[in-house]
């Protein structure tokens, strides 16, 4: 009898762990979510930076301060960008007094007075520049950060001796922490003062892939990605992750494990082929980038509707006409749907080089390489790898140094 019995509570026991292990959920179905939590200030985004110029105010009775300026101050003033406001502008005023360091004000709750607290200091250094925390009304932040930096002595034939140029920061980035494997990973999120949510969809997301404490956002980055109704996907080493959840009220992440198929981007790197693709230029010719071979390249993402592409155009034509006969060539990938007004532009300025045409290169823009930023260039040696892929090295007069420093080699 005793044997028996423990024959069948052995038999018991035995079910019940067979269920158990087959019920579990293994190892990789428990770690398919990942959570963490915002950081509790906003960061400005250094990627958007803007000149804004602020005209002499002939008329300073008219501001009222709580604390009077010290007589003889300049004082100029004007809108600069403010994602709070409906308008998406505020009027700022700079004020100068003799023989001290500058400070910027507003009147932001609107009483007609500026306010102690509605004056930012610039620090007292060489560099006139400072990070100020606007208010804002929102479930978790407090403040909004804009960056600004005054170019003291800054002197143009456009600006008059009263103006003053000032570069500001746009939007704002939210940052958070998220445990993915026993790892703390900083991530990026893109933040809009005008609503009371993150979006998981749509803006600029990052993610600190490499570990070195920080999210580098410039174009051709493996680490920053624009979304457009799209959960982006990133790699972090073999894994590959998105957010699908922000919550303010919890102060909770929610990061989700993708599949290596739903990661679309190609990470291009200096010193690496960049892959063949094929697309059809402006008179209907299939074309593909191997055809370049033997070429020094320069791949240029561009648009009519893009003023700084456009000012970009008497650098290229200057390039062209320079060092074409040196083994130098440009592959411009256009972005406009209609090409007629795009041909008429190319005409008028003497631009000879292939144009591709938007809709046989759209993927290749939008999910291959996700360009962030118009103009953006990639160089590639004869060889077809990667040369360049810092843009400053490839705008404007420094287009011409480069390419002046490699093809002399």
């Amino acid at each position: 009898m005793h044997f028996r019995g423990f024959l069948i509570l052995s038999l018991i026991l035995g079910l019940t762990l067979l269920f158990a292990l087959i019920c579990r959920p293994t190892i990789a179905q428990e770690s398919q979510f990942f959570q963490g939590k915002l950081d509790p200030e906003l960061a400005p985004d250094m990627v958007h930076v803007y000149s804004r110029v602020l005209s002499g105010v002939p008329e300073k009775s008219k501001y009222r301060f709580a604390s009077p300026v010290p007589k003889g101050s300049a004082i100029s003033g004007g809108e600069i960008s403010d994602q709070r406001s409906a308008s998406g502008n505020s009027y700022f005023l700079l004020v100068e007094p003799p023989n001290k360091t500058p400070f910027l004000c507003a009147d932001l709750n609107l009483n007609g007075v500026i306010e102690q607290n509605e004056r930012f200091q610039f620090p007292a250094s060489s560099d006139l520049e400072q990070v100020i925390r606007l208010p804002i009304k929102n479930p978790f932040f407090q403040s909004f950060p804009l960056y600004i930096s005054y170019k003291r002595g800054f002197e143009h034939p456009k600006l008059a001796a009263t103006d003053r140029l000032i570069f500001q920061s746009v939007w704002a980035l939210a940052f958070g922490r998220v445990k993915v494997n026993e790892r703390s990973v900083l991530f990026q999120y893109p933040f809009d003062p005008q609503v009371t949510k993150i979006s998981t969809t749509e803006g600029l997301f990052g993610i600190d892939a490499d570990g070195d404490g920080r999210i580098r956002n410039e174009q051709f980055s493996p680490e920053t990605s624009y979304a457009s109704k799209d959960e982006l996907v990133f790699r972090l080493g073999d894994s590959y992750l998105s957010t699908s959840v922000i919550d303010f009220v919890k102060n909770e992440i929610i990061v989700r494990r993708r599949d290596k198929s739903e990661y679309f981007k190609h990470e291009l790197e200096v010193g690496k082929e960049m892959p063949d693709f094929v697309f059809t230029d402006f008179e209907g010719k299939k074309r593909s980038l191997s055809e370049f071979r033997g070429k020094y390249l320069m791949i240029d993402f561009w648009g009519l509707w893009c003023g700084d592409c456009l000012r970009e155009t008497p650098f290229h034509v200057a390039a062209y006409e320079r060092f074409k006969s040196r083994g130098f060539e440009i592959l411009a990938l256009n972005t406009d749907e209609d090409i007629e007004p795009v041909k008429a532009y190319l005409k008028k300025n003497n631009i000879t080089w292939p144009q591709a045409r938007h809709e046989t290169i759209k993927t290749l823009i939008e999910r291959t390489y996700r360009i962030q930023e118009y103009p953006s260039s990639i160089l590639l040696a004869p060889d077809g790898k990667v040369l360049l892929l810092n843009q400053k090295s490839l705008l404007g007069n420094e287009l011409i140094k480069t390419l002046d420093q490699i093809l002399s080699k």
